[in-house]
């Protein structure tokens, strides 16, 4: 997947805020039944905004941001908005850190 330097810096941008990395991380696990959720289809913004205790207008700033970097795919399904990680834009980013940076993965401890 080829990418700008600008696309780059959008994902680099979007991962180092706090919220934007937990919106991130707890629409990769889906629902892991930690949360009520309304949807039984996907993660919508009433899921994220139960399981963070955030405001609607927040958790939605901050998917906008997600999917303006291409972390997220978008899913309108009638009047609900439904979130999935884009992975294969995650594991570019990722790949291309490693090849950029020259990140041995085998020297790297947990």
């Amino acid at each position: 997947m080829a990418c700008t330097h600008e696309q780059w810096s959008l994902i680099a941008r979007a991962l180092s805020d706090p919220i934007r990395y937990q919106i991130l991380d707890l629409i990769s696990r889906g629902n892991t039944g930690k949360f009520t959720s309304c949807c039984t289809i996907g993660m919508c913004v009433c899921d994220i905004q139960e399981a963070l205790d955030l405001k609607q207008s927040k958790v939605s700033y901050h998917l906008k941001e997600l999917k303006n970097a291409g972390l997220l795919h978008e899913r309108k399904q009638g009047k609900w908005n439904y979130y999935s990680v884009n992975q294969a834009m995650l594991k570019a980013f990722c790949d291309e850190l490693s090849t950029r940076f020259h990140l041995d993965e085998s020297a790297v401890t947990p």
